[in-house]
């Protein structure tokens, strides 16, 4: 039995630099592995990165028919993923189509209305609900009811099965690269100033609660020798130079990370290596052992210079610990960078101005404006649906029917007008300073990092000059 797994293409949100370049499909290259030590034939098709448009996928489909398929979704990709579904339904019809992912904000009635053509919804982590899955199909069996984690349709109706029990990390083989074009791989400016680059989780889930967000879980780390084992295989067998670890909260454990970059220097693995992580969670004796190890960059949530829109969001962190952070940071010779989130329905000019202030004074290498676009099934949503009479509907319409809606005002209830003049304002009053340019120019690395500067300007102007939502 054949199965492929597909990343299909996505949207890029407008302000986003992130999505200028496909990242490796992490998640498929894990289920992939699981797959593999079944002794099942894996391949993965990474659409994105190979640059295939949709109109050519047909032929690809006809040319190489699978038993099943397994399509990685998130909220601005499953429009895309639901095509492929159709076409895969009109040259195989008898392919199993399964989807996961963070697409599964939506309730599966929602995915299942607008993408018939699926057969098998995953939730929740899918490496060993996959494993269950293929088996069974392997074995003729389609009893779908014993399976945690999925919902299918039988006989018209949608069962929703029980969600599974979390994945032991450790016990995961490493990820399937050897199934990846990695030399085709980039990561967005300011990264990648190492290539070959690629990313990495050392943990899943997060604590936290965001209102913006729905995905809070509990935190389950992988342990430093299985991180390390890892780190070896991809520096030795695919030439990797340089590490992005995705980990929402990457030092939430400032013990493990320390006794990891104590490790990488025991080693003798020189990589480098950046992360993301809260304001809250770092100290300035992890920071100067993260710097030895490898660390030039930390992308940190700041979110806004408003303190009453952090509490708004309940990021529970304050704007004095964005600026010792940053400072800290700054003082450990590692760069920063400032993702910040504009239109929520607290927003106003009062607000935006103290957020550019705030952005002045910590002085980060880079930011990253975006407008706010919370998960579908987050608390923020569900409170200014209520406030702003939208239905689930409406939302669906917004995030997989293309249809912008939204026209006038954004999701959360923020007139549109107001969030392109702020972020206009706030990217010009960053970025269109001597001193900044000069600084920059200054303190280049490599002339790779000349190259990621010119390039993140060109999509920095673009978007200013562009007042659309998506591309």
């Amino acid at each position: 039995m054949r199965i492929l797994l597909i990343a299909p293409p996505t949207v890029r949100i407008k302000g986003n630099i992130s999505g200028v370049y496909p990242l490796p499909p992490l998640g498929l290259a894990y289920i992939a592995a699981v797959l593999e030590k079944d002794n099942f034939s894996v391949d993965i098709l990474d659409i994105p990165v190979l640059k295939i448009k949709m109109e050519s996928l047909p032929a690809y489909f006809r040319d190489n028919k699978y038993s099943v398929y397994g399509l990685s979704c998130n909220l601005f990709n499953l429009r895309n993923g639901i095509e492929i579904a159709k076409q895969i339904k009109e040259i195989n019809p008898k392919a199993k189509i399964i989807i996961g992912g963070r697409c599964n904000s939506f309730s599966p009635e929602t995915i299942f209305k607008h993408g018939p053509d699926f057969d098998i919804i995953v939730k929740g982590e899918g490496e060993e609900v996959m494993l269950n899955i293929c088996s069974m199909l392997r074995d003729g069996n389609e009893n779908f009811y014993t399976v945690p984690g999925v919902s299918f349709k039988d006989n018209g109706k949608i069962i929703i099965n029980p969600q599974p029990p979390y994945v032991n990390l450790d016990k995961l083989p490493l990820p399937a690269r050897h199934l990846l074009p990695n030399k085709y791989y980039k990561i967005h400016p300011p990264f990648g100033i190492y290539p070959p680059v690629t990313i990495m989780e050392t943990s899943r889930g997060c604590v936290y609660n965001c209102t913006f967000c729905s995905l809070s879980s509990p935190l389950r780390e992988r342990s430093v020798n299985n991180v390390i084992e890892e780190i070896k295989e991809i520096t030795s067998r695919f030439k990797i130079k340089e590490i992005h670890f995705v980990d929402p909260s990457f030092t939430y454990n400032q013990e493990r990370i320390m006794e990891l970059c104590n490790q990488l220097i025991r080693n003798n693995i020189r990589i480098a290596w950046t992360c993301k992580t809260r304001v809250d969670l770092v100290c300035k004796d992890l920071l100067e052992v993260m710097s030895k190890a490898g660390c030039y960059m930390i992308s940190y949530g700041v979110e806004s210079g408003s303190q009453a829109i952090l509490n708004y969001l309940n990021k529970d962190i304050t704007v004095e610990q964005t600026i010792e952070a940053f400072n800290l940071t700054k003082n450990a010779k590692i760069r920063t960078i400032a993702y910040v989130l504009l239109g929520s329905p607290k927003e106003d000019d009062d607000t935006v101005k103290k957020t550019t202030k705030l952005v002045e004074k910590i002085k980060p290498d880079f930011v990253l404006y975006g407008e706010l676009l919370p998960d579908p099934n987050s608390p923020l949503v569900k409170q200014t649906a209520r406030d702003n009479h939208i239905n689930n509907k409406d939302i669906a319409d917004f995030y997989i029917g293309g249809k912008n809606i939204f026209r006038e005002k954004s999701i959360t209830g923020a007139a549109k007008g107001d969030i392109n003049r702020w972020m206009s304002y706030a990217n010009r009053s960053f970025y269109i300073r001597i001193d900044y340019i000069f600084r920059k120019l200054r303190n280049l690395k490599n002339l790779q990092d000349l190259l990621n500067l010119v390039k993140g300007t060109y999509f920095l102007i673009y978007d200013i000059l562009n007042k659309n939502t998506f591309s």
